[in-house]
């Protein structure tokens, strides 16, 4: 499991594993199933892109077709996994965009079209 050290920031919500780890940004609101599958699906990211406020919508993209070749409820999922991430580390004031906002949900109509 990929785990980072972290600047803390003052007035987070607590929500980080041990205050030290990106991977405690999922978790909080989900369900427990879905929170250990996007987990390892994070784990399995930042180990590919270790700095995640760095990643474009293109990075992403690749990170995700290198994963779920044809197979597109396993690029949905991950997808998911990471508009729940980024969104989280808005909240949490590490990046201020989400690059995965914008991804296409793949099992909805061609889903090779990107």
């Amino acid at each position: 499991m990929a785990r980072l050290a972290l600047v803390t920031i003052e007035d987070q919500d607590g929500c980080f594993d041990g205050g030290n780890s990106l991977l405690g940004l999922v978790g909080a609101g989900l369900r427990p199933t879905s929170a250990v599958v996007y987990r390892r699906d994070l784990a399995d990211f930042l180990a590919a892109w270790p700095s995640p406020e760095l990643s474009t919508r293109a990075d992403l993209t690749a990170y995700l077709d290198s994963r779920a070749a044809d197979n597109p409820a396993g690029w949905d999922r991950r997808a998911a996994g990471l508009r729940y991430f980024f969104d989280r580390g808005i909240e949490a004031r590490f990046w201020t965009v989400n690059p995965a906002a914008d991804l296409p949900r793949q099992r909805r109509g061609d889903w090779r079209w990107r």
